[in-house]
């Protein structure tokens, strides 16, 4: 599903830029290849006009002076007076011949009425618009021709530019333009890739996490019910063990019905959009009652829990008082669980487990610490995620390993920031911190 999607956002971005970077690379095809054309009109257009003035004027014309023209912008010159063509062999020779070439022309003006063999009656000069011809060895020119009535009778000029080579480079101008069409929708391709790529990894990462979840959840599940179904069986076959085998029912029940409650604070955090609203809280009472909670069972495991408090009175932190309350009680349940299976430097005395108050700055730091084995610093990285536990062999029935991952999205929601230290001596350290609340 994930490749799909990233195949769709690629392909999303590529077509419609790749068909805007082709429409534009087309523009400018032919945005090019027109004003090639115009100029190369316009440059016909200022050599008729030249050799027109010259025409009325000059009652003969220099060989050396029609044979520079020639050369310098590759022109045909032919010029008829009375019908009859001037002496002028030309400066090069066409790939065509050259009276081939104007009598082509010729063609092309008698097609707009304009006979190079009659004086023209209605005014004193006509002139054919630029049309174009085709040579016979694949050679191309533009032409144009002038008749001029005179005291003697009229003047013709027929004027051919070479145009061939202006031709060749359409198709070398497109070639380029084509492959730079290619490499740029190439281009687009492994950036789109890239891009899409990046946008894809929170949905593929969270997929990943949710597929995982599922995965643990169900084989959490599926412990206590093997065991119910187990406990039931023997029931049946044999009555004798029916008050265990319900005793043993409803503690996989409570079990169940814990990891189901936790799975579904979870999902409602997930979905959940905004922060609790915070009130103030006493924390010293807060701390008080915790104590108080746990002194008890951690009596009964001959743990010791000491709240430590400092001297002057703990102002109020906002937040949620449940919320902080079950945030502080996962830290003791893990350590009670975890951190307090023996340290060599405890050997002699109860293991302890203590709760630290600081007052830094306009913040309340919080510390659960322990003098367990502790965490390895790359697992520090991992504790938070649902079902890890350190306990690979999973052989601490009680725990899920969703109780940090709660902790965190507690933490979270409300504004506070959770560290894992190193206790002194051996041990871990859970530290939470809470803004206190404004002055009134």
């Amino acid at each position: 599903m994930i490749q799909k999607l990233r195949r769709h956002l690629t392909l999303l971005f590529v077509i419609p830029t790749s068909l805007i970077l082709s429409l534009i690379l087309i523009v400018l095809f032919f945005w090019q290849s027109s004003l090639t054309r115009n100029e190369q009109a316009v440059n016909l257009q200022n050599q008729i006009l030249n050799l027109t003035y010259q025409l009325e004027g000059a009652y003969f014309f220099s060989d050396d002076w029609l044979a520079l023209m020639e050369h310098e912008h590759r022109l045909i010159i032919h010029i008829e007076e009375n019908r009859i063509p001037l002496f002028f062999s030309g400066s090069w020779v066409p790939r065509t011949d050259r009276d081939v070439l104007i009598e082509l022309a010729k063609e092309q003006a008698q097609k707009q009425h304009i006979d190079t063999l009659a004086r023209p009656y209605s005014s004193t000069m006509q002139k054919s618009s630029i049309f174009t011809v085709q040579g016979r060895n694949h050679d191309t020119y533009q032409g144009i021709v002038v008749i001029l009535a005179t005291e003697e009778g009229f003047r013709s000029l027929t004027l051919l530019s070479d145009i061939t080579e202006l031709k060749r480079q359409e198709p070398k101008r497109f070639l380029f333009f084509l492959g730079v069409d290619i490499l740029g929708i190439l281009a687009l391709f492994l950036v789109s890739r890239f891009v899409a790529a990046k946008a894809v990894a929170p949905v593929a990462e969270y997929h990943q996490k949710q597929t995982d979840f599922i995965a643990a959840a169900s084989h959490e599940l599926r412990s206590p019910l093997a065991v119910i179904q187990n406990c039931a069986t023997t029931s049946l076959s044999m009555p004798i063990q029916t008050e265990k085998m319900n005793r043993l029912i409803l503690s996989e029940c409570s079990r169940s019905g814990k990891l189901i409650k936790n799975l579904l604070w979870l999902t409602s955090a997930d979905t959940r959009k905004k922060k609790c609203r915070l009130e103030p809280v006493e924390i010293d009472l807060l701390l008080l009652r915790l104590l108080e909670a746990y002194e008890p069972l951690c009596n009964s495991k001959n743990i010791r829990l000491r709240l430590l408090l400092p001297d002057e009175i703990l102002p109020c932190v906002a937040g949620n008082p449940q919320w902080i309350y079950q945030l502080l009680s996962i830290f003791i349940d893990n350590a009670i669980a975890y951190g307090c299976q023996g340290n060599e430097n405890f050997s002699d005395e109860k293991p302890a487990i203590e709760l630290l108050v600081k007052v830094i700055g306009k913040k309340i730091y919080i510390s659960v610490s322990d003098h367990g084995p502790g965490i390895p610093d790359n697992q520090k990285a991992v504790i938070f995620d649902r079902f890890y536990r350190s306990d690979s062999s999973r052989r601490e029935k009680e725990h899920f390993g969703l109780g940090l991952s709660i902790a965190q999205l507690l933490a979270e929601q409300l504004g506070s920031e959770i560290e894992v230290l190193d206790t002194n001596g051996g041990g871990c350290t859970f530290q939470v911190n809470f803004k206190m609340c404004k002055a009134e």
